[in-house]
C-alpha cells in the first residue's frame, strides 16, 4: 500500500544519532543492572541515556551513591533529557567552584547527583565535544533510521544537543547534505539563549535557506516532563506535594525572547508540557501578537500535555497551534494519574485541541522511538504498546486513522516545509483494512523522496 511519507514537526535529529553512540537505558529494569551495563564502558568519561525510574524494579531514580561504584566521571540522563544523575567523580570534574549556588530555571543536589533542567549546561561543559565529522555521522545515522520509518522532512531542535558553536552544527548538516549523505529535509527550530541568539540574528540567519535545510522558528525551553516531575504545575504534584515543576523561564526573560524573535520576524515553538508553564507562553505570545499585530500559523506549543479546554480557548483565540505526541501515552501510562491525580481528565487532549488549532504531530525522538505507527496507534487507540494490560487513556480522545495520517501529513504544521511533495512511501500492510492492534507492526517497504528511492527494506 502507498501512502504520503511522513513529516516529523518535532524531534532533535543530532540527538537521534548521538543516541545510536552512547550507552542506551531504555531497557534497563534495575538499578543493579544500570551498573553493570556502565561498568562495561572503555570511556573516560561514561554518558548514557533512557533511563525511567518508574520501570525499575526499586521505583527510585538513581543516585550518586549507586554510581559512585563506578571511578570515572559517570552522568546518566533520563529518558526526557531534563534530568540527569552524576557521580562525586564527575561532581569533581566539573568542579565545586561552579557549583557554589543554584542555577536558575533549574537545580542541582550534591548530595544525590541529581541535576535538572538548566542545570544539566554544567555537565554538558565538561562532555567531551563532538566535531564536525562526528556531527556529521551522527545526522547520517538519524537520517537511515528517518527514511527506515517512512520520515522524508522534520523539524528538529539541533542546536541544544551539544555544548558547540551553533554555526558548525549548520556547516555539518550543509556538508553532509551537500555531499549527498542525508535526503531528509530539515527545518531548525533554533533553541539558543540570549546572547547566542542575538548573534545569531546579527549574522543574518534568520529564516534563512539553503538546500534541503531552513532556519524556522525559535524555539524555547519552558518547563521540563512529567515523568521527572519537572513539568511546571498551577497545583502540586498529586505524588510530590510540595513539588510544582520547573519555570526555565521568568516572564520578563521569555518575553524578552519572543519580543527579539517576533521583531525580526520569526514564529516561535515554546516546549510547555505544565498547565503552568501553558500559561505562561499563551500570556505572553498573545500579548506581543497583539503588540506587532501578528498572527503567524506557526507559532505552537509543543507538547502541551497538561493544558486544559480553558487554555484550548485561548490557543484558539490568540492564533496558537500545537505540536503534540500521541506516542507519551506509551509510557506516561502509568504515571499520569500518580502525577496530577483527577487532573488527568484535562489532560492530553489531543483530538479536542485538533478540532480548535492547527494540530501536528511529532515524537521528540529520541525521548521516544521515531516510528509513526507507533505513534498513530497510540493515536488511534489511546493505549500502550509496552504496557498493554492499561486501559486506554481518556479514549474520547481518539483520533480516526485517517485524522492521525493528516497530522502526520497535510495537516502538520505549515513552518515544516511546503506541502507540495512527491514524497510517498510503500508499506507491508493495508492500513484501512486491519484490525488497530496491527498498525503497531505495519512495516515500511519503501521510502521515495521526489519519486526517488531512498530506503528499501532488505528481504
Amino acid at each position: 500500500m502507498r501512502l504520503k511519507a511522513f513529516i516529523d514537526s518535532h524531534l532533535h535529529v543530532l540527538g537521534l544519532g548521538y543516541y545510536q553512540d552512547i550507552i542506551n537505558l531504555n531497557n534497563v529494569t534495575s538499578i543493579e543492572t544500570l551498573i553493570n551495563l556502565l561498568k562495561q564502558s572503555e570511556k573516560d568519561i561514561i554518558v548514557a541515556r533512557g533511563f525511567n525510574q518508574d520501570n525499575l524494579i526499586e521505583k527510585r531514580m538513581p543516585l550518586k551513591q549507586d554510581l559512585d561504584e563506578i571511578s570515572k566521571p559517570v552522568a546518566i540522563f533520563r529518558i526526557c533529557g531534563h534530568i540527569a544523575v552524576i557521580n562525586q567523580a564527575m561532581i569533581d570534574l566539573i568542579g565545586t567552584h561552579k557549583l557554589s549556588y543554584q542555577v536558575f530555571g533549574g537545580s542541582f543536589n550534591l548530595e544525590t547527583g541529581l541535576f535538572t533542567e538548566k542545570a544539566l549546561s554544567l555537565i554538558s561543559e565538561v562532555i567531551p565535544k563532538p566535531t564536525k565529522d562526528d556531527l556529521k555521522r551522527y545526522l547520517i545515522k538519524a537520517n537511515d533510521i528517518l527514511l527506515e520509518n517512512g520520515i522524508t522532512k522534520v523539524a528538529s531542535d539541533d542546536f541544544s544537543s551539544f555544548d558547540v558553536d551553533y554555526e558548525i552544527i549548520i556547516e555539518a548538516i550543509n556538508e553532509v547534505i551537500a555531499e549527498g549523505k542525508i535526503d531528509i529535509s530539515i527545518t531548525e527550530q533554533v533553541n539558543l539563549p540570549l546572547n547566542k541568539f542575538k548573534d545569531f540574528i546579527k549574522k543574518g540567519y534568520v529564516n534563512k535557506k539553503y538546500r534541503n535545510f531552513k532556519m524556522g522558528p525559535l524555539k524555547i525551553l519552558a518547563d521540563g516532563s512529567l515523568g521527572g516531575r519537572t513539568a511546571s504545575l498551577n497545583e502540586a504534584y498529586s505524588d510530590d506535594p510540595f513539588n510544582f515543576g520547573i519555570l526555565t523561564f521568568s516572564d520578563s526573560e521569555l518575553s524578552e525572547l519572543i519580543d527579539l524573535a517576533f521583531k525580526n520576524d520569526m514564529d516561535v515553538v515554546v516546549h510547555a508540557i505544565g498547565d503552568k508553564a501553558c500559561d505562561q507562553a499563551i500570556k505572553i505570545i498573545s500579548s506581543l501578537n497583539n503588540k506587532y499585530d501578528r498572527k503567524s500559523p506557526n507559532n505552537a506549543i509543543i507538547h502541551a500535555q497538561i493544558l486544559n479546554k480553558r487554555q484550548m480557548d485561548l490557543l484558539r483565540i490568540n492564533h496558537i497551534n500545537a505540536i503534540v505526541q500521541p506516542i507519551f501515552i506509551n509510557t506516561d501510562i502509568k504515571i499520569i494519574s500518580d502525577r496530577i491525580g483527577n487532573r488527568d481528565k484535562e489532560s492530553y487532549l489531543f483530538k479536542t485541541m485538533s478540532e480548535n488549532i492547527n494540530l501536528g504531530f511529532s515524537t521528540d525522538s529520541p525521548v521516544e522511538t521515531v516510528n509513526p505507527f507507533h505513534n498513530i496507534y497510540c493515536a488511534v487507540t489511546r493505549k500502550s504498546i509496552d504496557f498493554p494490560e492499561y486501559q486506554p487513556f481518556n479514549l474520547d480522545e481518539a483520533f480516526s486513522l485517517s485524522d492521525a495520517l493528516k497530522a502526520y501529513t497535510d495537516n502538520n504544521l505549515g513552518f515544516v516545509y511546503e506541502k507540495e511533495s512527491f514524497d510517498y512511501i510503500e508499506i507491508d500492510k493495508d492500513i484501512y483494512n486491519l484490525d488497530l492492534e496491527e498498525l503497531k507492526d505495519v512495516k515500511v517497504l519503501k521510502t521515495f523522496i521526489d519519486e526517488k528511492i531512498v530506503y528499501e527494506r532488505k528481504k
